[in-house]
């Protein structure tokens, strides 16, 4: 089996010889289930047709039951809600349309008294259009003047003696959105705002040492309200160069002009980035230092590899490891194993690695990778090391709706009754129809469903081998079945084997390629579509039929309770050498 990880954080090499169990427990998200939840689909309260803060109060305990760990909510700030939340008008208000404050006061209690913790989006790089500071900065008052990037037009003399001229933008830059210039032109103020995405969106002027002081503000209040970490959104774009230059233009023959034609040199990945991670990061450590509880960071940037480690070293635990959420049913066990193996390697030493797979700007698996995986793709979130960070729904296989924009956002499906329990009234968007028989009552009475097939899955991860255990991986049958293993000497060792051909049955022998594993093996969990019952036991030398898309997990016992035969064990102990002269190397020791 090609190795992959040996090593998660607190696990140790000593001698190089044998691995050994730490002295000192995991912090709180080091091993978490991060559940995100789209506040405004995830369960109506009060009738309104729009989801709750007490709506999610009432589902915390569905979450506990299946393995969450930690809940992660999109924003719930004061907004119009013309960009999903993601426009805000008041960063220390919440949105009456979720509650009030003692709400999202209750919401906290409930969650902490059930270990579960709770981590905000946090929205540095743009405000609404209409908030305050927007509206102050566009009439030049003097303390929000340059609380926004603000630029006179290139004939900026013409135009303010003709206003029927148009005014010419600064630069090249433009929007992510809508293939249009990133820059805005203002009539009250005479100047061109900025804005990486739309124009309702003016990115604020981190240049600002205002700013600065607005957003740590910002912070120290929900920190001290309860919130457990943040995560921090858009961060790769917070940064404008000074030098305003026209960005290179990639290809010259492209007959459309738009955000891709462009390297984006002076938009994106600035350095001044990572100091203002580190500024946060302190503030964050303050509180730590009061009660010695974490508060994580996690940002999303879609940059990188390099960009992302440094966000590690700069003190975010969980730079979002995006590779793995391709979208397309072109994705490969070669390209999963490929980046898997590509992050694990080159991340700083210590840091802890991390999974998404899903979330609220992305197709959800069945519509990017068909149905047929979507047992397979959660067990792999899950079955991977570190911290997993799933979308609310993924659990039960939710599919998009057939809103473009809100396409993974759709209500959550809780029954079968009148909007699957989400709401009494019509909800903000459209259920989507399958929800009579996708839905998390019915799938909580069906052993083989969805929903109890990722319970089974997540269960593990409490155990000392998915806590601190080592990662392997393998290809078989021409790129078409995924496998990995997480051991731990002393403890179960499991297998996850995945048919990620939609189309074919492929026919495996664990034996053909792993030379480690026991003769037999024992069925932890079959997807929906294995055939593969709990407590079956299968040999490694025999061939295993796996139908399109069907995933299993295997476990190794033996009778005295190790799970580890002399063979695996002298695998482990050869590698094991072998990668601490890799350290060796690495280190200059």
């Amino acid at each position: 089996m090609r190795w992959t990880l040996l090593l998660i954080s607190n696990i140790q090499l000593m001698y190089c010889k044998e691995i050994l169990r730490p002295t000192v427990e995991l912090d709180w998200w080091q091993n978490a289930v991060i559940y995100e939840i789209f506040p405004l689909s995830f369960k109506d309260s009060d009738g309104d047709g729009s989801g709750d803060f007490k709506g999610i109060t009432q589902k915390l305990d569905y979450l506990v039951d299946i393995g969450v760990t930690a809940i992660w909510m999109t924003p719930f700030f004061e907004s119009p809600l013309e960009s999903g939340g993601y426009d805000i008008t008041n960063y220390l208000e919440v949105n009456d349309v979720f509650g009030t404050i003692d709400d999202l006061k209750d919401l906290l209690n409930a969650a902490h008294s059930k270990d579960l913790k709770v981590i905000m989006d946090f929205v540095p790089n743009h405000s609404s259009d209409k908030h305050i500071w927007f509206k102050k900065s566009v009439n030049n008052d003097t303390h929000y003047a340059d609380y926004y990037i603000w630029k006179d037009a290139k004939n900026q003399k013409e135009v303010i003696k003709n206003n029927s001229i148009t005014p010419i933008v600064p630069n090249n830059w433009q929007t992510m959105y809508g293939n249009s210039s990133s820059w805005i032109w203002h009539n009250t103020r005479k100047q061109f705002y900025y804005t990486q995405f739309i124009y309702n969106l003016p990115d604020l002027n981190f240049r600002n040492k205002k700013v600065h002081e607005e957003m740590k503000n910002i912070l120290n209040y929900w920190i001290e309200l309860g919130i457990d970490g943040i995560r921090i959104d858009a961060l790769k774009h917070v940064y404008e160069s000074e030098s305003m230059g026209d960005e290179p233009i990639l290809n010259n023959n492209n007959p459309v002009f738009d955000y891709s034609s462009l390297d984006h040199i002076y938009t994106g990945d600035q350095v001044e980035v990572y100091d203002l991670i580190k500024e946060w990061r302190l503030l964050l450590d303050e509180f730590k230092q009061k009660d010695h509880h974490t508060r994580i960071i996690m940002t999303e940037s879609y940059s990188n590899h390099s960009v992302l480690y440094n966000y590690y070293t700069s003190g975010a635990e969980v730079p979002s490891n995006f590779y793995l959420m391709n979208g397309s049913s072109n994705y490969t066990p070669n390209d999963f194993e490929r980046e898997i193996e590509k992050w694990i390697a080159k991340m700083p030493f210590g840091a802890t690695f991390n999974s998404v797979l899903q979330n609220h700007d992305q197709p959800r698996f069945p519509s990017s990778y068909g149905k047929e995986l979507i047992d397979g793709l959660n067990a792999l979130s899950l079955f991977l090391p570190g911290v997993s960070i799933v979308l609310y729904g993924g659990e039960i296989g939710m599919e998009n709706i057939t809103d473009k924009t809100n396409c993974a956002r759709g209500p959550m499906q809780w029954d079968d009754t009148k909007y699957a329990e989400f709401s009494t009234h019509v909800p903000w968007i459209a259920v989507h129809p399958d929800y009579v028989t996708r839905n998390v009552q019915s799938e909580s009475y069906d052993p083989k469903s969805y929903l109890n097939f990722f319970k089974s899955v997540s269960k593990l991860r409490q155990s000392e081998t998915f806590i601190r255990g080592g990662l392997a991986t393998d290809v078989f049958n021409d790129n078409k079945v995924f496998v990995l293993n997480r051991f731990l000497p002393g403890h179960e060792n499991y297998t996850l084997i995945i048919n990620m051909d939609t189309n074919y049955t492929q026919r495996v022998r664990l034996s053909d390629k792993i030379s480690n594993l026991c003769d037999s093996l024992t069925v932890v969990v079959g997807s929906i579509n294995s055939n593969f019952d709990t407590g079956k036991s299968l040999l490694t030398a025999e061939w295993i039929d796996l139908s399109p898309g069907a995933t299993i997990i295997l476990t190794e016992k033996t009778e005295t309770g190790s799970t580890q035969s002399s063979g695996t064990q002298l695998f482990i102990t050869l590698k094991a050498l072998l990668l601490c002269l890799f350290f060796i190397k690495m280190c200059n020791i």
